[in-house]
């Protein structure tokens, strides 16, 4: 399935990039579970991320606790960023 993250926020507001990629389903196994927000009481100029797949959408932002196998995900797709 293919899986967009974007970010926005941070210091200038425009975010730190975006990143696609082609992940295994059996990668989004607990999405399901995930909630559609993650949110940190830290200061502001965070960046907040958000994780499209299908029709389905999740944001979090930077610091927050976020599920393994949501981190699992991202990591695989950010590391493809360009």
């Amino acid at each position: 399935m293919r899986v967009t993250i974007t970010s926005d926020g941070g210091f200038t507001g425009r975010g730190i990039g975006s990143a696609s990629a082609e992940v295994a389903d059996d990668l989004l196994r607990d999405a399901a579970s995930w909630r559609d927000e993650y949110t940190t009481g830290r200061g502001a100029d965070l960046v907040r991320y958000t994780m499209t797949f299908g029709e389905r959408s999740v944001s979090w932002l930077e610091g927050a606790e976020i599920p393994e196998g949501l981190r699992e995900v991202f990591e695989k797709v950010w590391s493809q960023k360009t």
